[in-house]
């Protein structure tokens, strides 16, 4: 049955004069790290600079030989000399990163025998840095570093669950003898506070397993109940208040319960506001690949953005030659689906591998069978797409020096050491544009690998070109193996047109913009273009990206409105508000709706990509009848009002 009868909508349609005033257009609900580029890196495989924590007294965590253990990097060694030259956060800042991203960096559970909690998703006592990490001291020269060389740190943080320390016996949970103290703060030894209901691929309990089992036999926390959501809250607080970060990356957000982000998120915030730091981003990691899915994060559970698997799976599939231009246009038309007042796809932290998946090159290579020699261009592909669309990107610890995998290329296959490794196997794994590591170390390779040097450029042209910096971007063509785009800069008010080509061959296009005058200058690759006023017919290199950039601003800003229409999506089960415009320009367009039962207009997202539509969540104007209005603004700031749209929303 379809549900578009669940809606009793009377949709009334004038046309409205157009106002010839200009306009500022609507500010969009940007995360402070917006325009940042993030290097993900696991503190323990990346440099050792101290050797003295590396085997801590008591335990048996370190092993430098087998993957499952500790390795030896610290926080002294991911810090370096923080002078230009060295390896450690001056090498990532000149690569072109932004923000640095490291894995939880809190005392981990003991060791066993089949490895350590070196990744730091083990977490036992939450107040402390793991002492093979090294000390707070060394955390506060770490920030004090990034500071220096103006880079934001990103913590990630665990709120599902902490390691495990609960058993069960005939399906009653218990702490093992000796064990009552093992966690810090001391309300992470309260039982109660707990679901205890064993794992989440067989769980007893009452609701969904995904939610209250053990993720992978870690003690899964009782998220929905105010002395754990109250409780994370004062622990991580705390280390905001302490050190600084600039935002949290939170680990197996999925399986939380619905509320606590809306919950946990403001206590943080509150946290965050009041050691300084004013946009602090929250971003989670929820592991899905349906956009209609995952957007439910953001919309209704109100986790404030969330690393975007759906790119993850359409970039490497492109990337790779799996699929064409189509899949990513479809991708990115569903961009709309996260639009609301508080969210925008904009927030999105983009990436292409990562410690779970694996790491992008061997990915792009699993995806087709392909000649060897493809390799490279296609991961260059693959970061370029990531670089210049839409998004945070974020690019994982050594996949700038072409580090693969072996295997499945999964989890612990994926977390290669940067120093010189005493892992035998990941000495002969191959390398994309170098040469087998041996007994050498990634330092001495990065200035040579031409992964290195290509994202380096592509951080370069983003700074000097705010336009490519996770801006506006418009949908040009599609056409086979040619995926095109347009971008622009608010302020700067000037288009570039970005071509990705994932073909072995050259391909064409014939492109539509909205400059017609001045020409073009080529900013990334050797493309073939003839123009002729607003089109440019665009020959693409095989497996490359191509940037061009007018050389006047936007000058061809007409726009024809036509109507607004409101209907249900038969998919999510929202309403899809979308505004018919005719038009080259890159427009603005900020929807609003009023509630007939009072108050005045409130924002329901500003979309800025073709076509036009907000979706509307049936659930935030239950048995409310709403006036939907559209508010078109073109790149000369000249506004056009669209005819307005009344719905009625059920109670229920």
């Amino acid at each position: 049955m379809k549900r578009k009868a669940t809606f009793a909508s009377l949709l009334a349609f004038f046309l409205l004069a157009t106002s010839m005033a200009t306009a500022a257009s609507p500010a969009l609900p940007t995360v402070g790290l917006a325009k940042d580029l993030i290097y993900f890196v696991m503190p323990d495989r990346y440099a050792n600079g101290d050797r003295s924590n590396d085997s801590i007294s008591g335990d048996i965590g370190f092993d430098p030989s087998e993957k499952a253990f500790f390795h030896g990097g610290d926080l002294k060694g991911l810090t370096g000399t923080c002078t230009s030259g060295d390896n450690g956060l001056a090498r990532i800042k000149s690569l072109g990163f932004t923000a640095v991203w490291i894995t939880p960096i809190v005392v981990q559970a003991p060791a066993t025998s089949h490895g350590a909690g070196y990744h730091g998703y083990w977490g036992l006592d939450f107040l402390n840095v793991d002492p093979h990490l090294g000390t707070k001291d060394d955390l506060k020269a770490f920030m004090e570093c990034a500071k220096k060389q103006h880079l934001k740190i990103i913590l990630d943080v665990v709120t599902n669950h902490t390691g495990d320390v609960i058993s069960y016996e005939n399906q009653k949970a218990f702490i093992p003898a000796g064990q009552e103290n093992a966690k810090s703060p001391s309300w992470l030894n309260d039982l109660t506070n707990y679901h205890n209901v064993g794992a989440m691929d067989k769980c007893w309990g009452d609701g969904s397993c995904l939610q209250i089992g053990d993720f992978y036999s870690l003690d899964d926390l009782a998220t929905e109940k105010q002395a754990v959501y109250q409780g994370w809250a004062d622990v991580y607080g705390k280390w905001i208040k302490d050190f600084g970060f600039s935002g949290f990356r939170v680990d197996t957000a999925r399986h939380v319960d619905d509320n606590f982000f809306k919950n946990w998120s403001p206590l943080i915030q509150n946290s965050a506001q009041s050691a300084g730091i004013s946009n602090f981003t929250i971003f989670g990691e929820v592991a899905i690949n349906n956009v209609n899915d995952l957007m439910t994060y953001v919309r209704r559970n109100k986790l404030q953005t969330v690393l975007d698997f759906p790119f993850q799976k359409s970039a490497t599939d492109f990337a790779s030659g799996y699929s064409g231009a189509a899949d990513l246009e479809s991708l990115f038309l569903s961009d709309d689906l996260y639009t609301s007042a508080t969210s925008d796809a904009n927030n999105l932290v983009t990436f292409i591998g990562n410690h779970d998946m694996g790491r992008s090159a061997y990915i792009i290579e699993s995806r087709k069978v392909q000649k060897a020699n493809q390799l490279l261009p296609r991961t260059l592909l693959a970061n370029a797409l990531m670089y210049f669309s839409r998004g945070i990107p974020t690019v994982y610890y050594g996949d700038e020096v072409g580090m693969t995998g072996t295997g499945d290329g999964t989890d612990q296959l994926a977390r290669q050491d940067m120093f010189s490794t005493q892992v035998g196997f990941w000495k002969s794994e191959a390398r994309v544009g170098g040469k087998l590591i041996g007994n050498g170390d990634s330092f001495a390779v990065t200035a040579t690998n031409p992964i290195a040097k290509y994202i380096k450029s592509l951080a370069a042209l983003r700074s000097a070109n705010p336009g490519l910096s996770n801006s506006q971007m418009q949908i040009r063509s599609t056409s086979g193996s040619l995926f095109v785009i347009s971008k622009k800069d608010v302020k700067e008010n000037r288009e570039y047109v970005v071509a990705f080509n994932n073909s072995d061959k050259a391909q064409k296009a014939v492109v539509t913009t909205a400059t017609s005058q001045g020409g073009w200058k080529v900013l990334l690759g050797s493309p073939i273009q003839v123009v002729k006023g607003e089109k440019i017919t665009l020959t693409v290199p095989a497996l490359s990206t191509v940037i061009l950039k007018a050389n006047k601003t936007i000058d061809l800003t007409s726009v024809k409105p036509g109507k607004l229409i409101v209907t249900e999506d038969d998919l999510t089960g929202f309403l899809e508000a979308k505004a018919a415009l005719t038009t080259s320009d890159l427009l603005t367009v900020n929807f609003e709706a009023k509630m007939a039962s009072g108050g005045g207009w409130q924002p329901l997202g500003v979309d800025t990509n073709a076509p036009y539509r907000v979706y509307i969540d049936p659930q935030d104007f239950l048995g409310q009848t709403l006036e939907i209005r559209a508010t078109a603004t073109n790149s000369k700031g000249k506004s056009y009002e669209l005819s307005h749209a009344t719905v009625s929303i059920p109670a229920s």
